[in-house]
């Protein structure tokens, strides 16, 4: 598949995992310590979050109040929620194939590039858990791809011989990872349509991660179109693909473009919602990774958040 293979082509269990190019790594078998950065304790569950505000007057004091009231809403989706609830809504991962694209561009240097790390690789590990072929990792300008990964020990050593450079071509990547899929989804239909009615329930979903800091410098939108009319026309299910941006740094120009696709793709172009947005906030709890995880497969998550699916 061009750059990047996809997970399309590797459902199979493989006995070794983690590759990097032509480097592999036996992967730790030990069970993933607590998820939710800075738990104390399953036990645990914040109070609910302080209500978003609508008022439209510009006293003083009501500004101070709604400022109070936007920081206590951020110290709250910082905090850990409980283990159980994130395992039980995380369950639906196990139908999916995971494939995170990685923003490497030059935007990204500095403390971007270690933020991007972090929240990779704590994506990484919890996908991991949930996919049996591990984590599929590409990149926008470097050519080589990190493929089965499950561990994120992997991602730590390999971004050492990794800088961001180049410009941010998330259609393209976006365009090569997608059109190797669907060769796998015509395929199945025509089997399909030859008198194998297993053959698409062979397919599994596949749900797409992009953590990228700014808007592209191409054009991912007609891409995602393209690709929802295809599902729409060929009557695949609702959830067969997914997209997820999650935006690093708060670039109010990529913000709006991403709000864009997330809230205006299916109505100006009537196509299937494939897509959904959510901002990297620091250090991840259990509701924004269920979020990420799931708002691109997920109606409920993408339009109420993690907690939606939570109990």
């Amino acid at each position: 598949m061009g750059n990047g293979p996809s997970k399309s082509r590797s459902r199979s269990t493989t006995s070794s995992r983690g590759q990097f190019g032509d480097f592999s790594i036996d992967h730790a078998q030990d069970s993933k310590s607590s998820l939710a950065a800075g738990q104390t304790g399953s036990s645990y569950e914040p109070a609910a979050p302080p209500p978003y505000t609508t008022s439209a007057t510009t006293s003083s004091s009501e500004n101070d109040a709604e400022a109070s009231r936007a920081a206590a809403r951020l110290a709250y989706l910082r905090q850990p929620m409980r283990a159980e609830s994130m395992e039980d809504a995380l369950e639906t991962l196990r139908h999916y194939d995971t494939i995170i694209i990685m923003d490497d561009s030059s935007s990204m240097a500095g403390s971007l590039w270690k933020e991007a790390k972090q929240a990779l690789a704590t994506l990484a590990d919890v996908a991991g858990k949930y996919d049996a072929n591990g984590v599929d990792i590409h990149f926008l300008n470097h050519h080589a791809s990190m493929t089965g990964v499950a561990d994120s020990k992997i991602i730590h050593q390999q971004f050492a011989n990794l800088h961001p450079c180049g410009p941010t071509p998330i259609g393209h990547r976006l365009d090569i990872i997608l059109g190797d899929y669907f060769r796998d989804l015509d395929a199945a239909k025509r089997q399909e349509d030859a008198g194998d009615y297993f053959a698409r329930k062979q397919i599994k979903p596949v749900n797409v991660i992009i953590i990228t800091d700014g808007a592209p410098t191409d054009d991912p939108e007609s891409v995602i179109v393209s690709f929802a009319k295809r599902l729409e026309a060929d009557k695949w299910p609702l959830a067969q693909v997914g997209i997820q941006f999650v935006q690093i740094g708060k670039s109010r120009r990529a913000t709006q473009y991403l709000v864009e696709l997330d809230d205006s793709l299916k109505q100006i172009h009537h196509i299937r919602d494939i897509v959904d947005t959510t901002p990297y906030i620091g250090q991840l709890n259990a509701e924004m990774l269920i979020k990420i995880l799931l708002g691109g497969i997920n109606r409920r998550v993408d339009t109420k958040g993690g907690a939606a699916v939570m109990y």
